[in-house]
């Protein structure tokens, strides 16, 4: 295994992050609220899938209702459907974007009860023209992986009935778990709010086992541990635990530690999106492969670029690509590439999302995180630029 291996995500949470944590739980008061910038006062909760779950909850909707949701995305949103009594609706995407295909929900909208949107890598679905599809409808934004992202100015969580982002580590703030909920109407926040509350609290033994925990897989997950250990441990993990049984959705108030991390990161957070921005705009220039294995931005539309997907035509493409780039030592990844095959077995997707399928069985990302060096950028880009070379003549 590689000591030099250059991750994929961005794990931030050294001893530092560690001991202010652990200080911040000497404090008496817990404030209730997050402020995001240009989306207003937002209600934290434990994690993006139990903020999911309590969305759906809050919406009164009928049990058994029918949610709208994009095959391609965390499997975590299945699970928080279920979870909350209802079932997912499978919706294709737009290979454009790797969001919501516009067409494909128009077709299925009669079946849908309510929506969750996914702003997928970072790139930004067409809100607008989902809004008019869904009319009155309710629509959750899932901005786990979009904060910061917009369109024509408007920021991604201010479209929805109710949005929810993720500060879980490897996301832009890398915070451990934690999560926020944010509603335009004032009466779901009431209700989100009490029901937030009425949640278990992590006692203080608990939150010191989460930071422990937190820094252990964030050493894991970074330079030089990934390399030594830590992509080989996720690899079985991966490949051992069932689908069903992964991330599990606990429900309780967010850890204090997390809380503190995230106002802290969050002071960071235009810096990052501006460099990694940079980044993806280096690879857009020097990378030699063909235009339309690049997501390219709308006008209008803003990308916060948190994950760099290269569209492969295969899976065949996706192996010798990746194994080319691991011998370079370049960690790359394929998200949610069981998707398929879990969501047919637990969730009864039938098999009618073919755009989604494809991405999926062949999409790899490739590090483009603020935490990349200049020699780190061109080593990448030469080395896929030489990797597909190498398939050209293979």
């Amino acid at each position: 295994m590689p000591i030099s291996l250059i991750p994929t995500e961005a794990w931030e949470y050294d001893v530092g992050d560690a001991l202010t944590a652990v200080l911040s739980l000497l404090e008496k008061d817990r404030e209730s609220h997050l402020n995001l910038k240009g989306i207003g006062e937002c209600l934290p909760v434990r994690s993006g899938r139990a903020a999911i779950l309590l969305s759906l909850q809050a919406l009164n909707l009928k049990k058994g209702s029918a949610i709208g949701v994009p095959l391609y995305c965390c499997p975590v949103v299945f699970k928080a459907i279920k979870a909350a009594g209802h079932s997912p609706v499978f919706i294709d995407v737009n290979p454009e974007n790797y969001c919501l295909s516009l067409n494909d929900l128009a077709a299925k909208i009669r079946n849908i009860d309510a929506l969750i949107a996914v702003h997928m890598f970072g790139q930004v679905a067409d809100m607008p023209a989902i809004l008019k599809i869904m009319q009155d409808k309710p629509v959750i934004e899932d901005c786990a992986q979009s904060l910061g992202s917009s369109i024509n100015g408007k920021l991604t969580g201010t479209f929805g009935s109710i949005s929810i982002f993720s500060f879980r580590s490897g996301k832009y703030i890398s915070a451990g778990e934690g999560a926020a909920i944010y509603c335009r109407e004032p009466g779901l926040t009431m209700r989100l709010g009490n029901d937030i509350r009425s949640l278990h609290k992590p006692a203080q033994s608990e939150e010191i086992k989460h930071v422990v925990e937190t820094y252990l897989r964030s050493q894991l997950r970074s330079w030089p541990l990934w390399g030594l250990a830590g992509s080989k441990i996720w690899k079985i993990y991966n490949k051992e635990v069932d689908f069903i049984k992964k991330s599990p959705i606990a429900l309780s108030q967010i850890f204090k530690s997390d809380l503190t991390t995230i106002k802290i990161r969050l002071t960071e957070l235009e810096k990052m999106i501006e460099t990694q921005r940079e980044h993806a705009q280096y690879y857009l220039e020097n990378l030699q492969l063909p235009r339309e294995m690049f997501c390219y931005e709308q006008s209008g539309y803003l990308y916060n670029r948190f994950m760099f997907p290269i569209k492969l035509l295969s899976e065949k493409e996706y192996k010798f690509l990746s194994d080319f780039l691991f011998n370079e030592n370049i960690s790359t990844s394929r998200p949610y590439f069981d998707v398929i095959e879990g969501a047919a077995r637990y969730y009864g997707y039938k098999g009618d999302c073919t755009q989604a399928e494809h991405l999926l069985r062949s999409t790899m990302i490739i590090p483009v995180h603020y935490k990349l060096r200049e020699k780190d950028l061109k080593h990448i880009c030469n080395s896929v630029n030489l990797a597909w070379q190498h398939y050209d003549s293979f």
